[in-house]
């Protein structure tokens, strides 16, 4: 009995030792094995949360304001005509349940974001001003007033002026006719009269000397009292030498004259022996280019052929007249062609303010409404991806992302509205000015020489 309790007391023992040392090498086993390490995935930038692009605004020539920024972002690939709600939601289903306000909010937009940029450049750029170009009745100037037109009168004193009519001879009614002319030219206008027949007589002693004078007998403004002193003592006595009246008649003509007209007055045709024809020409085509109109004083059918074709090679006109009233009336179209002239060029300006008026109103008009149209079609398409999102999705962050849309749809409406009745206004009201302008002046001139004339 003793040896058997002795020998469970040992195996006892060898079993606890065992256990011990099984124990301890299992121990030193497992401090002995390396520790794996837990490898953590790298969080990747969801598409949402990426920076969007944005157009750079060309020549912008000032800042541009926070919304002008905001419309300069480059559009979202279902935006436009590429919408397609189901290609959305499906790109929306990768957002987290728990996705905020923020990361919903740029998911949409990236998605949707219309295309403003155009309109916005528009706006940015948009120039309210109504420029008008049209060439006024004296051109090469910008103020009419500052235009220095000449008008130099050739008056025949040759013998067969003294003919007489009833009111006096030609030569007096003549030189009432240009005295009545004269009071209808502008104040600026200066006026040179030379005449030619006014030496010798008409006798073949004196075809000499009667052929080789004429004479500037005034220059200067258009004072009639002074031209009427001037013509005075002038009478008619012998041959008629057009062609050199016409040649010496460009000294006549200020250096600085931007346009000049030319009006030979005569009852008859060349007798001394030069070509006007052929002076005319020469005349007609010198830098300042003159207008020769002939004006045939009760001349006969050799006289009008001849005087027609002066007026021909000079690029100006031949009027027959019979009597003063005639002549009288002649200078009286004539100055009705320069009242036309300011009629045409008040309603030619007129009319480019009106439409170039309208065309920036309409600019306006419908870059904002384009605007407009779109921020309205953007927030719909937002406004159906949000319910999507907060009733079929359950993000329960996607409802609060409503508001957000609301304001930012209200603040581009508001944009495209306003920036376009700024710029339609501005566009009127210089479009009117400016109207008011070709009116204002147009009327003045028109009106100056009719008082002049009648």
């Amino acid at each position: 009995m003793r040896k058997l309790m002795t020998f469970i007391c040992s195996a006892a023992i060898i079993l606890a030792g065992c256990g011990s040392d099984d124990k301890k090498e299992t121990s030193e086993k497992t401090d002995a094995a390396p520790k794996e390490e837990v490898k953590k995935e790298e969080p990747t930038e969801q598409w949402w949360n990426k920076e969007p692009d944005y157009y750079e605004a060309s020549d912008a020539g000032r800042e541009l304001t926070e919304i002008e920024n905001q419309l300069m972002r480059k559009p979202g690939p279902l935006s436009g005509d590429q919408y397609d709600v189901q290609k959305a939601k499906k790109k929306l289903d990768e957002l987290p349940k728990d996705a905020s306000k923020d990361e919903i909010e740029r998911a949409i937009l990236s998605l949707i974001h219309e295309d403003y940029h155009e309109e916005t450049e528009t706006f940015i750029k948009f120039d309210p001003s109504v420029n008008v170009d049209v060439s006024r009745p004296d051109e090469k100037t910008e103020e009419p007033a500052a235009k220095k037109s000449h008008f130099a009168i050739l008056l025949d004193a040759s013998g067969s002026m003294n003919a007489k009519n009833q009111n006096g001879t030609r030569m007096d009614e003549a030189k009432d006719a240009i005295n009545s002319f004269i009071e209808t030219l502008p104040g600026n206008s200066t006026l040179s009269i030379r005449v030619y027949g006014h030496k010798g007589s008409s006798a073949d002693k004196d075809k000499e000397l009667s052929c080789g004078a004429t004479e500037r007998i005034y220059e200067g403004g258009a004072d009639s009292a002074k031209v009427t002193e001037a013509m005075d003592k002038l009478e008619a006595k012998g041959w008629t030498p057009i062609g050199k009246a016409l040649s010496e008649t460009k000294s006549d003509i200020p250096e600085d004259a931007a346009a000049s007209i030319v009006y030979v007055v005569s009852d008859g045709i060349e007798t001394c022996g030069s070509d006007p024809v052929a002076e005319a020409k020469k005349l007609a085509g010198e830098g300042i280019q003159p207008i020769i109109n002939i004006i045939g004083f009760q001349v006969d059918n050799e006289a009008q052929t001849l005087l027609k074709k002066v007026a021909e090679a000079g690029n100006g006109e031949f009027s027959y007249v019979d009597s003063k009233q005639e002549l009288e009336k002649y200078w009286e179209e004539e100055y009705q062609r320069m009242m036309d002239a300011w009629d045409e060029w008040k309603a030619e300006g007129m009319k480019q303010a009106d439409e170039k008026s309208e065309e920036l109103m309409n600019l306006a008009t419908e870059t904002g409404n384009s605007i407009m149209d779109k921020s309205e079609l953007e927030f719909k398409r937002a406004e159906e991806l949000i319910a999507y999102l907060e009733e079929e999705r359950k993000l329960e962050n996607a409802g609060d992302v409503w508001s957000r849309f609301y304001d930012r749809q209200t603040d581009i409406w508001q944009y495209g509205y306003h920036t376009s009745t700024d710029n339609w206004q501005d566009s009127y009201h210089n479009g009117n000015d400016v109207w008011r302008e070709f009116y204002n002046e147009g009327n003045a001139k028109w009106t100056e020489y009719y008082h002049k004339t009648y």
